[in-house]
C-alpha cells in the first residue's frame, strides 16, 4: 500500500483516511434496499462536517443526540436542520428549548417527566414515544436503558393525549450491530398492534414509525449483507403499514464503519519477556477506542509485506497506561521504527470515542477516496503469498 505510506509521509501520523465515496455508497445502498424509509444518519458514531455534507448531497436526513451535534449540523449545512430529528430520550429542559428555537421539529420522549418538559418549553414539538424491545443478543442492548414497555406505553400515551402533546408516532431501537433482522421484524409487528390500539382507544392515526438503527456494519465476511438484512424489514413494512405512513430509520454504525482507515507509525520497539513490543503513535485512547468501549478487535496491516520469519509480537499505543494495547501475542513480520501500519473498517465509534489522555496528538482526518474492496483483495493476496 504505497499510496497509504505516501500520504502518511506527507501528513505525518496518526492520521485517518476518510473516503466520502465509501460513506456515500453505503448510505445510498440502504436507501435502495429500503426505498420507503427516510434514513436519518445517526451522527454519534462519526460526528463530522464531511459526513453531514455527504448526507445532504444524498438528499438524506440526520439523527442527533445533543445540542453539540445540532451546532455541528448548523455549521456544516444549516439547511439540514429541517431534516434532522433529536432522538435522545432524555434531555435538559434548556436543550429542548434550544433545539426548538433552532428549528428542530421532532424529538423523542420515553417517560412522563420528559413529556412535561417538552410541553413546558416547546409545546408545538412533534413527539415520538420510544418503545422498549429488550434484546440480549445486541452488541448494545439499548432498550435496557431507554424505552417504555407495553403496559407503561399505554399509560404514557394516555397521559400525552390528556396534556395535548403532539405525538406523531413511535420509535424503537432493538440494539446495535444486529446479525439478523428478526428483532426488527418482530418490533414492527408489535408497533402495528400498538398503532391499532391507539386508534381504537383514542381515534388517533399515527403518522410516523421510526424503526431505529441496528443495521449491521460489514466488519467481517460473516456479518450479514445489508441487502439480505433489509429484505424482510421491507416486506413486513409493506405488509403492515400503508404507503401514507412515514417510515424513518436511524442507521449509524453501518454507514460509518467502512469509510475510515487509521494509519499509525512504529515509534519504538523493545524485546522483552520473549516477545517484541512495538509502540505506535495511536492506540486505545485514540482511534482504537472501539476496543475499550465496544470490544471490537482491529487488525494491523503493514504498508509493505516482508518474507522474514514472523516473531511473537505485542502492539501498544503511545500512552503510559498499561491497558493501551491494540494486539497482544500475535505472530507478525519484523518491523522497524518508522514503519507504517493501517487498520480498515474503523470509522464507527473510533475517532468519535477518542480521548485526550496524556494530551497526545489526535489523529487528523485526511480526505482520500480509497477503494476498500481493492485494499482487502491486496491484503488477502499478500497474506496468501506469504502463507
Amino acid at each position: 500500500m504505497e499510496t497509504i505510506k505516501a500520504i502518511a509521509e506527507q501528513h505525518g501520523t496518526p492520521i485517518i483516511l476518510f473516503s466520502e465515496n465509501e460513506f456515500t455508497r453505503v448510505y445510498k445502498s440502504i436507501q435502495s434496499y429500503l426505498p420507503r424509509v427516510k434514513h436519518h444518519f445517526a451522527l454519534k458514531p462519526l460526528p463530522t462536517k464531511e459526513c453531514i455534507q455527504a448526507i445532504s448531497a444524498c438528499d438524506g436526513y440526520l439523527d442527533i443526540a445533543s445540542i453539540g451535534e445540532l451546532e455541528l449540523v448548523k455549521s456544516a449545512d444549516p439547511s439540514m436542520v429541517a431534516r434532522t430529528v433529536y432522538t435522545h430520550p432524555i434531555k435538559k429542559e434548556a436543550d429542548i428549548e434550544t433545539a426548538a428555537l433552532n428549528g428542530i421539529k421532532t424529538m423523542v420522549a420515553e417517560n412522563f417527566t420528559e413529556l412535561r418538559k417538552i410541553m413546558k418549553v416547546a409545546p408545538e414539538m412533534n413527539v415520538l414515544l420510544r418503545i422498549a424491545f429488550p434484546n440480549e443478543e445486541a452488541r448494545c442492548n439499548l432498550s435496557e436503558r431507554y424505552g417504555a414497555d407495553e403496559e407503561r406505553f399505554e399509560r404514557l400515551y394516555a397521559f400525552a393525549h390528556k396534556i395535548g402533546a403532539n405525538v406523531i408516532g413511535c420509535s424503537f431501537h432493538v440494539g446495535s450491530q444486529m446479525q439478523q433482522p428478526n428483532e426488527h421484524v418482530n418490533a414492527i409487528r408489535e408497533c402495528r398492534r400498538i398503532y391499532n390500539w391507539v386508534y381504537e382507544n383514542f381515534g388517533v392515526k399515527f403518522k410516523v414509525l421510526d424503526i431505529g438503527g441496528g443495521f449491521p456494519a460489514k466488519y467481517t465476511k460473516d456479518d450479514m449483507d445489508l441487502e439480505d438484512f433489509c429484505e424482510p424489514i421491507r416486506e413486513v413494512l409493506d405488509e403492515l403499514f400503508e404507503d401514507e405512513m412515514d417510515i424513518w430509520s436511524e442507521p449509524g454504525r453501518s454507514i460509518a464503519a467502512n469509510c475510515h482507515i487509521a494509519v499509525t507509525q512504529v515509534i519504538g520497539k523493545v524485546w522483552k519477556n520473549n516477545r517484541m513490543w512495538y509502540y505506535l503513535d495511536d492506540g486505545v485512547y485514540g482511534t482504537y477506542a472501539g476496543m475499550m468501549y465496544e470490544d471490537i478487535s482491529y487488525e494491523l496491516h503493514p504498508t509493505k509485506y516482508s518474507e522474514e520469519e514472523p516473531i511473537l509480537s505485542v502492539f501498544a499505543g503511545p500512552t503510559c497506561d498499561s491497558i493501551d494495547v491494540i494486539l497482544k501475542n500475535v505472530m507478525y513480520q519484523p518491523l522497524e521504527v518508522g514503519d507504517y501500519l493501517y487498520s480498515i473498517r474503523i470509522g464507527a465509534y473510533g475517532w468519535a470515542s477518542r480521548t485526550q489522555f496524556n494530551l497526545l496528538a489526535e489523529s487528523r482526518i485526511i480526505p482520500y477516496d480509497f477503494d476498500l474492496v481493492a485494499i482487502e483483495e491486496f491484503i488477502e493476496e499478500s497474506q496468501l503469498v506469504l502463507a
